[in-house]
């Protein structure tokens, strides 16, 4: 029987980590015979592959995993975002062995601690976020098979009203495509290399941005699924402000409930699929962007 795939990035740990096994979880207690092999993507092989040992521990006593007669199968592909040959390298695998994907959750990031902000922070920010998140898309979801998902994480504190009304819109034109998008990018870090941001209408907040870009990101993609006509929900969604090693330990809901909303939508097929597509979401619902 063809197995439905879904792929995970940063997975090795935080909400990735918990959406991999709550997606496991979930999908596991549909009526559907139609088995899902998930895989946990990560930059590092060791921690990846230990990350994937751990879960299918922690999973095992639910006998929902292949090997105990369940219809879940668990799986690590090494991954970087900031690594466009290891995009390419896993897009080629999935389509040689599985002549697909159905679901694709793009959870990787990074974000530097306190108010570090300079042009290597910017850069270093976007190159994983933003650049990374869009190579993924660009190799990956022509792999969507259809009715497949697409969720892209992004994050509440990148809402446009962050930036001044000039560049808000900009960044919500209907017609934005990925050369303006990017285009658009690349003056954020210009505008920060010449010490001109702020009057130029951006925050000093580069993770903030380059989730305004990721959500932007998804809405071209939602455009282009529409277009396509393949059934493919594209969106993208805040977990909340979760307690990671990427954040502080005192934050106020934990990875499993980060993981909440990105499983949701890439499982839900009685409120998402009636959706517009491209929406950004949180706790569950539809919010402005």
């Amino acid at each position: 029987m063809l197995s439905k795939v879904a792929l995970v990035t940063g997975a090795n740990k935080g909400i990735g980590y918990a959406i991999v096994r709550n997606l496991a979880l979930q999908y596991a207690q549909r009526i559907s015979t139609v088995p899902l092999t998930i895989f946990l993507t990560a930059r590092n092989q060791n921690l990846g592959q230990e990350s994937l040992k751990k879960i299918e521990q922690e999973l095992k006593s639910r006998q929902i995993l292949k090997d105990d007669s369940g219809k879940i199968e668990l799986k690590f592909l090494r991954m970087d975002l900031t690594d466009e040959q290891s995009i390419k390298d896993v897009g080629e695998i999935l389509e040689r062995d599985y002549n697909g994907l159905d679901i694709l959750i793009n959870n990787a990031g990074i974000a530097f601690r306190g108010n570090v902000f300079d042009t290597n922070v910017v850069r270093t920010t976007l190159a994983t976020n933003f650049y990374g998140t869009l190579n993924v898309c660009n190799h990956l979801y022509p792999l969507i098979r259809p009715n497949g998902r697409l969720v892209n994480i992004s994050s509440g504190v990148g809402k446009l009203k962050i930036l001044s009304s000039e560049l808000q819109k900009e960044f919500s034109r209907d017609d934005l495509d990925i050369n303006g998008l990017i285009g658009l990018m690349k003056k954020f870090e210009k505008d920060v290399e010449e010490n001109r941001w702020k009057e130029e209408g951006w925050p000093t907040q580069s993770y903030a941005v380059s989730k305004v870009g990721v959500t932007a990101l998804t809405k071209i993609f939602a455009r282009r699924a529409d277009s396509e006509g393949k059934n493919i929900l594209v969106h993208a969604c805040c977990p909340g402000w979760v307690a990671t090693d990427m954040t502080v330990p005192n934050a106020s809901r934990t990875p499993d409930q980060g993981a909440e909303t990105p499983v949701y939508l890439s499982l839900d097929e009685e409120v998402v699929p009636k959706t517009k597509n491209g929406e950004f979401w949180i706790y569950n619902k539809v919010v402005s962007w």
